[in-house]
């Protein structure tokens, strides 16, 4: 199989791992989900130079602008304000699966945010949704299912 372009990537949420999901719409970018971990230096006295070891990951928040309706505004404004975790599913585009209808998903646990963007002269009204990742980030094929 090819490589596959980023279009039909889709941004979901639901307030439990198996609970009913709400796409978010209108998805301009999602930033990396997570960064390589630190990295870890050290030396001694019986080596030439310094090595480096595997640390861990920092936290990071992950923002993500989207174009919106007001009917989307009100949803995730109540639950920005809500400030409670849910879970957030990145679906990768259908056509990516090797298996029909289980393409790639990462998931992880997040409270969020809801701002407005930059307004300018003839662009197009944006958000931005800020995710406090409060999990790692794991993946499964197609929506994940507890057990």
């Amino acid at each position: 199989m090819k490589p596959q372009v980023s279009t039909l990537t889709t941004l979901w949420n639901a307030p439990t791992l198996n609970g009913e999901r709400t796409q978010v719409a209108y998805v301009q970018s999602i930033p990396a989900l997570k960064q390589a971990k630190e990295a870890i230096t050290y030396n001694a006295l019986d080596l030439n130079e310094e090595q480096q070891a595997k640390g861990s990951r920092k936290a990071e928040t992950l923002t993500i602008p989207i174009l919106f309706t007001e009917n989307q505004h009100d949803k995730l404004k109540e639950l920005a304000d809500a400030n409670n975790d849910s879970y957030w599913f990145i679906k990768l585009p259908d056509a990516t699966a090797s298996e029909a209808g289980k393409p790639l998903t990462f998931y992880f646990t997040a409270d969020c945010d809801l701002g407005m963007d930059a307004i300018e002269i003839g662009g197009m009204l944006q958000e931005n949704i800020t995710l406090y990742r409060s999990s790692e980030v794991l993946e499964s094929k197609g929506f994940p299912v507890s057990e």
